[in-house]
């Protein structure tokens, strides 16, 4: 075991929702001369406190502040690359199984269960349970690890499990302040019991070489929140986040090895020229998992807070949202490969970014979706401020390896919520709603011109799009009924659609299947990962929970109460789209969902051979891909 602690960096702000009306305006343009931005490192400590006292805790620097003077240029090698991520060290002959539904091909994404073709790991109380899962008639859990902190999510490589953890301290710190009763001498000061949080984020790898005995060997440790983590070959990347306060002297982040503590000296710290109201040092870890002592390599940026991360096979994309009138999101883009971290480009975009799918990398070009209402639109044209309201809308940018912005498409659906995106090679599809389901079909073959090829309006919204194959797509989401006494709808139970985009001018729903009354829901419409689909076995999975309208009810905006949990399963075919299998639950026969019984809601499946597991809290359920016969379980209490 090789204890190491890294000091860093960045505290997770989450996104937006925004809304907009069903109006279609479209408008194109190219900036003629975009803003250059760069990162770059300090000179002194002196210069890095002054930095941060007069950009981040000067408010009138943050508000004044659109499309800032550009700064050096950025800097050399910035050119995108697309190298094949390194292959395992692990090997060996494994039945065919499912893999994390990640967003981008060979880079992994953090998740409470992965599988390796014959154990399962999930993460259940916090704990990390390993389960012998093929073949099923020796179905057994093996191993149960605990770390400290809260577990975020695992990643296996090979003979190595990797889990990550966030932790919050909680402690009392006093704060003084004036105004007690007075004394000899003036006014006594009253100590206030204050509290502070000391967050922390943390890499466990452990060697499961022996599934029964797991050996920790290595332990990182990051002083911050964490943004984000990935594994791309044998290495696993986090990023994490330390907010910065205005009160002096600024503490330099530290990386402890070996229990020897490393300062971040100011001349390996790189800074933004773009102001905002709070700074962070921001870090990003490399570990190479497959080493029994790997020396993690680490880069800090002094950067505003940051936000929603994407990850490509050689590039992390950091956005920023700036939070004031101007509604701007800064990216910045990191270099990786391997042990090397290097800075590379900073550009901003207005409006702000939804999620991670709002963004997408494709052969050298950056493309991101944001949403704005439009402030700064406005305030740039003073006359017009008495006469023009801010509305919300939704925008799109492609940015080139230096992150200047060569296209755009903006003023989707004005009025209307952004509700979720995906980049498919030179294409893109939008939805936005309010109370029809605008689905845009969007060409982004001339990087320099993006336009809108189709567009299809139907009922309820898609909260997320899963690709089938280069001409469909799976829309998950809720149906809905309009409401006729105001401009809005009442979502209603879950609908999922199956979108023909061969002809990209004119997109079909072709096939819908409605299920449950308000109040029904999924995870997969929030997170991605619950997802389980693989085209060449026709399957879709997700987990649901069924609500039931009941016939007293006299209140159409009241959430109904649950009837069902569990998995359903659909084969998916081009040309049928979508049929219902059946469904799998963990709940006794004749068991109501409940606050009770959450423990035994399904949240994930996976698919080892011809088996479908599906995962809960407490248990593993084995079944027949087949015909969904149950074959066996494993307790997980």
């Amino acid at each position: 075991m090789r204890p190491l602690s890294l000091g860093t960096a960045v505290s997770v702000l989450s996104l937006i929702a925004l809304t907009m009306v069903p109006v279609t305006m479209y408008l194109t343009h190219s900036p003629a001369t975009p803003t250059v931005h760069s990162l770059t490192p300090f000179s002194s400590y002196e210069e890095l406190q002054q930095f941060i006292f007069t950009k981040s805790c000067n408010g009138l620097e943050v508000r004044g502040l659109y499309n800032p003077n550009p700064a050096p240029q950025p800097l050399s090698g910035n050119e995108l690359s697309a190298t094949a991520a390194s292959s395992s060290s692990y090997s060996g002959s494994i039945p065919t199984h499912s893999e994390t539904n990640a967003q981008v091909a060979g880079v992994d994404e953090l998740d409470t269960v992965k599988n390796d073709g014959t154990y399962l790991y999930t993460v259940t109380n916090n704990t990390v349970a390993i389960v012998l899962a093929y073949p099923v008639v020796d179905a057994k859990q093996v191993a149960r690890i605990s770390v400290n902190g809260s577990i975020q999510g695992i990643f296996i490589d090979g003979s190595r499990l990797v889990v990550i953890t966030q932790h919050f301290q909680y402690y009392p710190v006093p704060y003084y302040t004036t105004g007690g009763p007075a004394v000899a001498g003036g006014v006594s000061t009253i100590a206030v019991p204050a509290h502070s949080y000391d967050q922390t984020s943390s890499v466990w790898i452990f060697d499961v070489s022996n599934h029964s005995n797991p050996v920790l060997t290595t332990t990182v440790i990051s002083n911050g929140t964490l943004s984000g983590a990935r594994l791309i070959g044998d290495y696993v990347y986090m990023v994490s986040t330390q907010p910065i306060g205005c009160s002096e002297p600024v503490p330099l982040p530290e990386n402890i090895l070996d229990g020897h503590a490393l300062t971040i000296m100011p001349g390996q710290i790189y800074h933004s020229d773009i102001a905002d109201y709070a700074q962070s040092f921001t870090t990003v870890i490399a570990v190479d998992v497959s080493q029994i002592n790997p020396a993690p390599a680490a880069k800090t940026f002094l950067i505003g807070t940051s936000s929603n991360i994407y990850v490509s096979l050689n590039q992390i994309y950091l956005t920023q949202p700036i939070w004031s009138q101007t509604e701007q999101t800064t990216i910045h883009r990191i270099s990786i490969n391997g042990s090397s971290i290097n800075y590379e480009a900073t550009g901003t975009v207005p409006g702000h970014v939804l999620n991670q799918f709002s963004m997408d990398e494709y052969n050298g070009y950056f493309r991101i979706a944001t949403s704005e209402y439009g402030y700064a639109r406005v305030l740039a044209f003073q006359t017009a401020v008495s006469t023009v309201s801010p509305q919300q809308q939704t925008d799109l940018y492609v940015l080139d390896s230096g992150l200047r912005t060569i296209g755009s498409l903006e003023r989707l659906s004005p009025g209307e919520a952004f509700y979720t995106s995906r980049f498919m090679g030179d294409r893109a599809y939008l939805v936005t709603y309010q109370r029809m389901d605008p689905l845009f079909v969007i060409s982004l073959q001339d990087p320099s011109q993006p336009k809108v090829l189709g567009q299809l309006n139907i009922t309820g919204v898609s909260d997320y799009l899963q690709p089938y194959d280069e001409t469909h797509l799976i829309g998950l989401g809720k149906s809905s009924t309009n409401v006729t006494w105001e401009n809005a709808a009442l979502f209603q139970g879950l609908k999922l659609s199956f979108f023909d985009v061969s002809d990209p001018n004119h997109p079909v729903d072709t096939s819908n299947f409605l299920v449950g009354d308000r109040g029904s829901d999924s995870p997969a419409l929030t997170d991605h990962r619950a997802v389980l689909f693989d085209e060449s076995l026709n399957l879709l999975v997700i987990p649901v929970e069924i609500a039931q309208a009941q016939q007293s009810s006299t209140y159409p905006w009241a959430y109904n109460p649950p009837v069902w949990q569990g998995a359903y399963v659909f084969n998916v075919t081009g040309q049928n789209g979508l049929v219902f299998r059946g469904g799998v639950t963990h709940l006794p026969t004749g068991e109501l969902p409940s606050y009770y019984n959450t423990n035994l809601f399904v949240d994930r499946a996976l698919y080892i051979g011809g088996v479908l597991y599906t995962v809960s809290n407490s248990m593993v359920k084995m079944n027949s891909l087949a015909d969904l016969t149950e074959i066996g379980s494993v307790s997980l209490a």
